[in-house]
């Protein structure tokens, strides 16, 4: 821990003495400039931001300031309401003040939205969307990584991926998707599609979520699940600026499994025993000795004891950014280092470290005056190492007895020769235990087995050229932007062999009199590697724009786009292609009514030819209502817009791959005829031809408004959305003979429908010092499935009516009592049953309880979401806190953990077995030592309630006096303590916090400083 502390220390050390030794060498030649900032009126302006190159200040109460600049610079100042000017030195020396005009904002905000292909004043968006603005997020929150950002506070997010909790995709199983379009949003970042893992928060300018078909309708068929579009961070002319940041923390797990120790589990095992009417296996005796007996000779493993799990894993994480530039040439760059521990406590698993490092540079050049071109490059180097092996598996599921993980040697015999002959021992002290059923095992493969790093390279560029045609007619601009990216991962082990040894011990006393070696030792020091995978991406567009303002009355503005992209991976030979070309025109009349029509012409190569074009058209309305003369007199109404859109976007993701429209035959069989009294032997037919097969469809209207209120005090956003996605394909079996399956072609077919409304409240207030931030946003939405190629014998079966995330299954009315309750039941048809068995509903009354008896159960996903995050600063201080929920959806306790027979590992829910004695308060079924495949399926017995709200985040920052930060030569300071996943109030905290069979879920705890320059 010491060591973390050092590279801390010396970062910033090194941070610190790089910006004063560029002071001092600075200040021989450094040129005072003093002036007066002033508005329009000659009023002063306090708290005006002037910079120049690396050089910053801020005007006091008389809008006066000075500062040191370098000859040849500019001045750029800035002030909240004016607009941004640029300064030579002879300007400034020559004016008496500066004056800077106040920022004619045409709907009262001076934000500037990225939308598709454009950034768009706030006030001319017509579509739905969100924003969320990377540095405001960071001054108050220290989330690192870009795809923890949106839950909980983005309207219209369940969760981080998913819009409005909607969408289509490709079955993920399918190898020309796997899962890359699964109903998860598009993200675009820099304007071309991109994966995010490893994007920090530090480097993105701005998020903005397009929710709407209207507004997402120019990224083609991809976009049928909305986008999310990231912009990340560019320099500014005159603005030179360094940031760091360096924090350390803890995470800890929130929850751990908990398992029956050795002589619990053979008690209950001899319980399941008993109840499947066969002998016990252990005895009385054998019970006791594993219960007080030696630990070695009769081993109680506990794997997630404090003997093999530290109590907490660290990290750190440096970062870096540097911008500037001047009127020809900026640039901007980010450099960080992420680098967290493990929490196993041995061997090579208490080594274990995953490094993340990331370098982004952004550099905009200005060719002449009519070109400019940017280039952007992002280099990314992970190594994750820990010890070989599945630890958490294995700990989920090897029983307590079954061995014992390390033999003292002071215990063994020391004429014994294979303890003289070991190639291999734990510090001296211990060998490595097992037997003939384990060979390896985990704490083998941590002392002995060998090292494993999963290694990861990612590289990424961007080139993007700029041409200002006005030489042709005002407003007019073309655009063009090509990506590359690359991601390549492998595997490098370091393959150890070593041996187990299988004890004999004294009848007598607890010595180890002989052992037996399984396996043998060997360590050749060589690397081995495998499971190499890449993803590659290519994407392009060339955008004409036009843009435009008439007798600042009529504003014009339009784009036609042509575009292509290419997503390849591991296995995958076909790619998915997306191209399309886009035409968006947009009208605003007198700041107060605006109409948007996008729409794209996408091509399909997974449809037939003359049958690959798809036209999707949109139209958005939007009326600036508080602009009206009749709403003057509203003088609680800052602003209030209205807006209408709806679209159909056609898309050939839901298509899983390729040549579906196209015959397929596959291997040798026979075909049936005559009541299948005939046949005859060949190659068989997958499916026929279908030359009408075409898009899926999303079809959506949307109406919404958005206002501020009494001075801005109150911030109010709503939507009210309804979906269709039709044309879904499949092979409708339901419409054709059965005869004729292998012929039945791609149709089509399935339609869903999904509805809802997204709503948000803002409140902000100040009162002296203290400043109060409020905001809520909460998200309903349902679905139902329209048209579903089904048929079944009973109405409750059918899906259709049903919501789209519907799970079906039996009705649970409890456990048998005894015989005479099963005599006295309907036949269960999953094998034979016995008192302490759950006991199904005949839902058809036809004495059978079978799988045409399940009916609709749950919905998996939440209808009702949101998050709410409060922002209270007084002063120097900065309290942050955000919370998520949501509540509507039922979840199954199910795996080994839950669902336990055979030889399973015995969790702690076995406790409240059943019983003939306590059969009116078992909490469990009877239990069983064979498979049961009446008890562990799918039914309401194991449904639970998974509403939640979660504290994900609690953050305090306190900003370091300016008087202070300036000695250091920083131009702010903030130091912070922060708490994530903190905690959730759920009626099934215990469930949902645990996580069995991987590593678990954690809480973080952590420490950190933010420095400027």
């Amino acid at each position: 821990m010491k060591k973390k502390y050092y590279i801390l220390l010396a970062f910033l050390c090194v941070v610190i003495l790089f910006q004063s030794n560029g002071v001092f060498a600075q200040q021989a030649r450094l040129i005072t400039i003093e002036s007066v900032i002033v508005d329009e009126n000659g009023n002063p302006i306090e708290n005006a931001e002037i910079f120049s190159g690396g050089a910053f200040t801020k005007t006091d109460a008389d809008g006066k300031f000075t500062l040191l600049i370098e000859p040849g610079s500019k001045l750029i100042v800035e002030a909240k309401g004016y607009e941004d000017a640029s300064v030579t030195i002879d300007e400034a020396r020559n004016k008496t003040n500066i004056s800077l005009k106040s920022a004619q904002f045409l709907y009262g905000s001076d934000e500037m939205v990225d939308m598709a292909f454009r950034k768009v004043h706030e006030g001319n968006v017509v579509g739905a969307y969100s924003n969320v603005n990377g540095d405001k997020v960071n001054a108050y929150d220290n989330t690192i990584w870009a795809g923890d950002v949106l839950t909980g506070r983005t309207l219209g997010m369940l969760g981080s991926n998913s819009i409005r909790g909607i969408g289509i995709g490709i079955n993920v199983a399918d190898a020309t998707g796997s899962g890359l379009f699964s109903g998860n949003a598009l993200f675009i970042v820099d304007g071309l599609p991109r994966d995010i893992e490893s994007l920090r928060l530090s480097e993105i300018e701005d998020i903005t979520v397009l929710k709407d078909v209207n507004s997402a309708i120019l990224y083609g068929s991809a976009a049928v699940n909305g986008v999310i579009l990231i912009t990340t961070k560019r320099g500014k002319a005159y603005k030179k600026q360094s940031d760091f940041s360096a924090n350390y923390g803890i995470s800890t797990p929130r929850a751990l499994p908990k398992f029956l120790n050795s002589a619990d589990y053979m008690t209950y095992y001899n319980l399941a025993r008993t109840n499947d009417g066969q002998a016990e296996t252990f005895s009385e005796e054998q019970i006791e000795n594993y219960r007080s007996g030696n630990e070695y000779r009769y081993p109680d493993v506990d794997y997630y004891s404090d003997e093999y799990l530290k109590s907490f894993k660290s990290y750190f994480d440096l970062n870096g950014q540097f911008s500037g530039g001047n009127d020809v040439a900026r640039y901007y760059s980010n450099v960080g280092w992420y680098s967290a521990g493990g929490l196993l406590d041995f061997g090579e698993g208490a080594n274990a470290r995953n490094n993340v490092f990331n370098v982004r540079g952004n550099v905009d050049l200005q060719v002449n005056d009519w070109i400019k071109t940017s280039v952007d490059g992002v280099s990314l180097f992970g190594n994750n190492r820990s010890q070989r092996g599945n630890y958490w598996s294995s700990a989920s599921s090897i029983r307590p007895h079954l061995y014992t993980p390390l033999l003292p040697i002071d215990l063994i015999d020391p004429e014994n020769s294979l303890l003289n002959a070991r190639k291999n021992d734990v510090n001296g002290e211990y060998l490595i235990g097992g037997n003939s059923n384990y060979i390896t095992t985990p704490f083998g493969d941590g002392y002995a087995g060998g090292v494993y790093e999963r290694i990861f390279r990612k590289f990424s560029f961007n080139n993007r050229v700029d041409f200002d045609l006005k030489a042709i007619t005002q407003g007019l601009s073309f655009h063009t932007n090509i990506s590359f990216d690359y991601f390549t991962a492998y595997n490098q082990t370091v393959y150890n062999q070593y041996s187990v040894y299988e004890p004999t011990w004294a009848e007598d006393e607890d010595i180890i009199v002989n052992l037996r070696q399984h396996g043998t030792d060997n360590r050749p020091g060589t690397q081995a590697v495998g499971n190499a995978m890449f993803r590659r991406r290519f994407g392009f567009y060339g955008l004409f724009s036009y843009d435009r303002i008439f007798n600042n009355v009529h504003h014009v503005s339009g784009s036609l786009l042509g575009y292509g992209s290419n997503f390849k991976e591991t296995n995958d030979f076909q790619g998915v292609k997306q191209a399309h070309i886009g035409l968006q025109v947009n009208y605003v009349y007198d700041k107060k009514y605006m109409v948007d029509f996008s729409s794209n012409y996408a091509n399909s190569v997974k449809l037939p030819e003359g049958n690959r074009g798809g036209f999707s058209p949109s139209l958005g309305l939007a009326w600036m209502m508080s602009k009206e003369d009749f709403m003057a007199s509203a003088d609680n109404i800052d602003y209030l817009k209205l807006r209408l859109s709806g679209g159909i976007l056609n898309s050939d993701l839901p298509i899983g791959g390729f040549f579906y429209y196209d015959n397929r035959y596959g291997g040798s069989g026979s075909y049936n005829w005559y009541e299948a009294t005939r046949s005859r032997g060949g190659v068989t037919s997958n499916w026929s031809d279908n030359p009408n097969l075409g898009f899926a469809k999303r079809n959506e209207l949307t109406f919404g408004f958005e206002g501020l209120f009494f001075d801005k005090f109150l911030g109010v956003e709503a939507n009210v959305f309804y979906e269709k996605y039709s044309d879904l394909v499949t092979r409708p079996n339901t419409i054709y003979p059965s005869f004729y399956t292998p012929y039945i072609p791609y149709e089509n077919f399935e339609a869903d429908e999904y509805k809802g409304i997204e709503a948000g409240i803002d409140l902000n207030k100040s009162f002296g010092d203290l400043n109060l931030v409020i905001g809520v946003n909460m998200l309903y939405v349902t679905s139902e499935r329209l048209i579903v190629d089904e048929v079944y014998s009973n109405d409750y079966q059918y899906r259709q009516g049903h919501p789209r995330d519907a799970t079906f299954g039996l009705e649970a009315v409890g456990l048998f009592e005894d015989q005479a309750d099963i005599d006295n039941s309907p036949i269960q048809a999953f094998g034979a049953v016995q008192p302490g068995d759950i006991k199904y509903k005949d839902q058809n009354g036809d004495g059978i309880v079978d799988g045409n008896d399940e009916v609709y159960l749950r919905r998996w996903q939440a209808p009702l979401s949101g998050g709410v995050d409060i922002k209270l600063s007084y002063k120097n201080l900065t309290l942050y806190v955000l919370g998520e929920g949501r509540s509507g959806s039922e979840t199954f306790m199910e795996g080994n953990y839950y669902w336990v027979d055979g030889n399973d590992k015995y969790s702690e829910v076995v406790l409240g077995s059943w019983t003939p004695e306590t059969k009116n308060t078992a909490t469990f079924p009877r239990l069983s030592a064979e498979a049961d495949n009446n008890n562990f399926r799918r039914s309401s017995y194991w449904l639970y309630n998974n509403d939640y709200f979660s504290i994900r985040k609690i953050q305090l920052t306190y900003k370091v006096p300016q008087v202070i930060a300036s000695t250091l030569f920083m131009k702010n300071l903030d130091v912070f303590v922060d708490a994530s996943d903190v905690y959730q109030f759920a009626k099934n905290r215990e469930i949902r916090d645990l996580r069995v069979g991987g590593e678990p879920y954690y809480r973080t705890f952590s420490l950190g400083l933010k420095a400027n320059f």
